[in-house]
């Protein structure tokens, strides 16, 4: 068998996906240090080389969806889509507390989802199960006046970090912060906290085919 070099993978890679600057755009890899690992200058780094061997290996072929009970699920396709920078991981269930300073890639979405501000978080956890499977991607915009009962948020709660959750009225001025999953308790939180723990809304979620 012959062995194809990386780097000669990346190069085609690149031409089907319309040149080095979208597979830039798309993964976060610098143009410099993606032009080096394709001229076989420049050995990838571990992260490097998951995220193109991913991208190589057909994990670019996605669907995403709003969190309404009854939104239809898209396939993203198409050319000259636009893309939302993934920011690490948040957990789902257990503590998971990863927010990186500068997107580790980028992820590709339906202009419709391409929402202002709207930034891409892994879920590492599987407390959302079946609504938000475990290796998703959530889209999440800055949280914009009061919460919606029912409705699907970014929480940074200590000790925990931060966990995706949803959120219905609890007693006694309280709310509960509940997991799709039912092997996860519900956690409450007093009312007049929301502003300082609630971080953003959920609004989409992108899942790899």
């Amino acid at each position: 068998m012959v062995m194809i070099p990386f780097g000669e993978r990346v190069k085609e890679y690149a031409l089907a996906c319309g040149g080095q600057k979208k597979v830039s755009e798309m993964t976060g890899i610098p143009p410099s240090t993606l032009n080096g690992i394709i001229k076989g200058k420049v050995n990838p780094s571990l992260k490097n080389y998951k995220i193109l061997k991913e991208a190589i290996e057909g994990g670019e072929e996605a669907a995403i969806k709003r969190l309404g009970a009854n939104s239809p699920v898209e396939k993203v396709a198409g050319n000259g889509l636009p893309t939302v920078p993934v920011f690490g991981s948040t957990g789902a269930g257990e503590p998971c507390e990863f927010w990186s300073q500068e997107p580790e890639r980028q992820i590709e979405v339906l202009p419709q989802y391409a929402k202002p501000g709207c930034i891409a978080l892994r879920v590492d956890g599987d407390s959302m199960e079946p609504t938000i499977q475990k290796g998703a991607y959530v889209g999440v915009v800055p949280l914009n006046g009061a919460i919606s009962e029912g409705g699907v948020y970014l929480v940074n709660m200590a000790p925990f970090g931060r966990l995706i959750k949803r959120i219905r009225m609890g007693e006694a001025g309280s709310i509960e912060l509940i997991s799709d999953n039912r092997n996860y308790p519900p956690r409450s939180l007093p009312l007049e906290q929301y502003e300082s723990v609630v971080v953003g809304k959920v609004v989409w979620v992108w899942q790899e085919l």
